[in-house]
């Protein structure tokens, strides 16, 4: 019997975030400070996963959960959200993956923990003959000698890849990296990433390099909203206007997810930017990245009441 192929493979590693907000001030050495509120949701990789099951993109998630308290709340948070975990592998020992934030105003601070977790990538290797999936997407920039030599071998069998960038100390003097961004199909950094990555100071210079590289290349610019650039083609979505914005964490991810979400179903770069920017603007309600990320009939509302 045929098996439905995924959307997408998300291969990567969850996080517990736990948010401590209303904070009235900094805690010190030998005090206690009581917040208004506190929240616990899975964040890391789940912000991505997370919004795009609720835009009903069939979504594969491929990692590995453990017996502690932190793997199995986000395991049952993954399946009251309706997301598939057949790909995700289960041991017999924890995998504690855990940032406290505490959340302020204008800034935050962070305080995290992780177990040491296995590689991931001999498991995509296996589900490129396993299992059918026609876009497989990296949260973060993923640099690793084997990365261009996958790459080549999802092209063959007609599947396409993309990468966010997240914070990386390497920039394309490195061989290896300007190897693997060239071979992708879309790369998403916002613009300090993209400035980082190249060792420029202006999101047009930075552009400029990038765009010859890749030929979808989206870059985030926060209120400013979104940049893309797609084969010579340029194109620009504001952000919308929320107020009062809650909480920024994970708001580049959930944009990620509305955005690959529009791309998979064969919409014009346009559209695909409004979906992300409509995704990534209604997460910033709530703490959390995915916690106020919208259901696909939320999305669709908003675009015919805006």
């Amino acid at each position: 019997m045929d098996v439905e192929p995924y959307d997408i493979l998300i291969p990567g590693h969850y996080f517990c975030d736990i948010i401590f907000s209303g904070i009235p001030g900094f805690p010190t050495l030998g005090t206690e400070l009581f917040t208004k509120d506190l929240t616990v949701i899975p964040g890391g990789i789940m912000n991505t996963v997370g919004a795009l099951a609720r835009l009903n993109t069939r979504v594969g998630w491929l990692s590995t959960l453990g017996n502690d308290f932190f793997s199995q709340f986000t395991a049952n948070t993954a399946r009251a959200e309706g997301i598939d975990l057949s790909l995700m592998k289960f041991v017999d020992r924890p995998l504690k993956r855990v940032t406290v934030a505490l959340s302020y105003t204008d800034d935050r601070a962070f305080v995290t923990y992780v177990d040491p977790v296995p590689d991931l990538l001999p498991r995509v290797y296996e589900a490129l003959e396993t299992t059918p999936f026609r876009h497989l997407h990296f949260t973060g920039l993923h640099i690793v000698e084997q990365m261009p030599d996958l790459i080549q071998a999802c092209h063959q069998r007609g599947i396409r890849v993309s990468m966010d960038c997240q914070h990386r100390e390497q920039t394309l003097d490195s061989p290896l990296v300007k190897s693997i961004v060239s071979g992708l199909d879309l790369f998403m950094p916002n613009v300090s990433e993209a400035q980082r990555l190249t060792g420029t100071t202006s999101l047009e210079a930075a552009a400029g390099i990038l765009r010859e590289l890749v030929p979808h290349l989206i870059i985030k610019d926060g209120r400013n909203g979104v940049h893309a650039w797609v084969n010579g083609h340029y194109a620009h979505a504001p952000a919308i206007k929320i107020e009062p914005v809650v909480d920024t964490t994970g708001a580049g991810d959930v944009f990620n997810a509305g955005f690959l979400s529009a791309f998979l179903e064969g919409n014009a770069i346009e559209t695909c930017l409004q979906w992300g920017n409509i995704a990534g603007g209604l997460s910033l309600r709530g703490h959390g990245g995915y916690s106020t990320s919208p259901t696909r009939e939320e999305l669709f509302t908003y675009l015919e009441t805006s």
